[in-house]
């Protein structure tokens, strides 16, 4: 997650904008504090930590003007750790028109949700249900998400790279929706999963469902062009 710095008038952050992509400076349009006392949110007129505070900041990029809310606990003494923010950096806008398929935009979407919220389980879990939405949509068949997202790639309907990152987002999937099947022993614990961990299944995701859908409907596009230039 981001987090914000001020360096000659100008508020900087370490992520590039999600709406545009560019590393750019930001204006403060909106922001508030409030106080934590007794695991409740309270509002103290005299700024003292109770035992922290959240800020909640709005944030415009100056280069595209979208804007980029961050909540971020502060606590005296301690490093400042970013607990929101919306949209997240470093997830590339995503054709949904050429996915078509409202289950896997579902899936995703609440994945993100998740994300967003801190809730790497959850998250990881339906990042796995959008990926086997997808699979299915794309017509693989078989006896579980293994063997379909195999099969997609003997009928050459995904690469082998798409296969192996498929493979990836399955098995983190795996490890949230199946903890007691994890071998302990093996070093891997079902509590071990963390948000880096589900954001990395994310962008895993969206690189499959760019490789599967919009890149086969960009070679259909041209296919199409070639064939009326043949005509």
């Amino acid at each position: 997650m981001s987090s914000f710095s001020y360096k000659n008038g100008k508020i900087i952050s370490d992520t590039p904008c999600p709406h545009c992509n560019k590393q750019s400076t930001y204006e403060e349009v909106y922001s508030e504090n409030d106080y934590v006392k007794e695991k409740t949110l309270v509002w103290d007129d005299l700024g003292v930590y109770l035992p922290y505070q959240i800020d909640f900041s709005i944030y415009r990029c100056e280069f595209c003007g979208h804007f980029r809310i961050l909540g971020e606990r502060i606590r005296q003494g301690y490093e400042n750790r970013t607990v929101f923010e919306y949209p997240m950096s470093g997830f590339p806008d995503l054709e949904r028109e050429k996915i078509n398929n409202q289950i896997v935009l579902e899936n995703l979407d609440e994945g993100m949700r998740c994300l967003i919220a801190n809730a790497p389980k959850g998250a990881i879990v339906n990042f796995r249900r959008a990926l086997q939405a997808a699979v299915l949509v794309l017509g693989g068949k078989g006896s579980d998400l293994c063997s379909q997202i195999d099969d997609l790639y003997k009928k050459e309907i995904i690469r082998g790279k798409t296969k192996e990152i498929a493979h990836k987002v399955r098995a983190f999937g795996n490890l949230g929706a199946h903890p007691y099947e994890i071998k302990f022993d093996d070093g891997e614990s079902f509590n071990e999963l963390t948000l880096d961990d589900a954001v990395q299944a994310a962008k895993m995701l969206l690189l499959f469902l760019e490789d599967a859908f919009i890149f086969t409907s960009g070679l259909d596009e041209v296919d199409k062009r070639l064939d009326g230039l043949n005509a």
